[in-house]
């Protein structure tokens, strides 16, 4: 199945690209993912639970690109094939857009058909992209957020205006 998801980080594309690939940055704010390591060959392993019994288990690589704002990658090991791409847009001085396009197949047909049926991996993917736009907008402690940002990918504004 092909998911395409836009989410924003308030930061420059040079910085939001580093901190995205810095699993370790946010890896603890990721729900219901019980292994998420990258190790010394630059392998990502990631061990998941979804919805209706399925669990997720993929091994990523990079593959060879030339534009430096995209992350090409795709799966060598576990049971879910997957190619994607990450994209990276700076839109203002200090806001990035980024665009994660995954095509994904569970090995299993079995597990293909649940999926199918009920997009446990598309809401799996919001809700990882939620945590992480929130884990990087925190504002700085005794300041207020900027409520100009973009609203995150569910549409539900990240911070309420304070009433006076």
């Amino acid at each position: 199945m092909l998911i395409q998801k836009t989410f924003h980080l308030g930061m420059k594309g040079e910085i939001a690209r580093g901190k995205l690939l810095n699993l370790r940055e946010y890896r603890n704010e990721l729900v219901d993912v019980e292994q998420a390591t990258v190790d010394a060959e630059g392998v990502a392993h990631f061990d998941f639970h979804l919805s209706y019994g399925l669990r997720g288990k993929v091994d990523l690589v990079r593959a060879p690109g030339d534009n430096p704002a995209q992350l090409l990658f795709r799966s060598r090991g576990g049971n879910l094939d997957v190619l994607g791409v990450l994209e990276c847009f700076e839109i203002k001085p200090d806001l990035t857009e980024i665009v994660l396009t995954l095509d994904y197949s569970f090995i299993s047909p079995v597990a293909r058909l649940v999926d199918y049926l009920s997009r446990s991996m598309e809401r799996f993917i919001d809700e990882q992209l939620e945590r992480i736009e929130t884990h990087f907008a925190r504002p700085i402690t005794g300041m207020r957020a900027d409520s100009t940002l973009p609203a995150p990918i569910n549409g539900n504004p990240r911070y309420h205006e304070e009433e006076d």
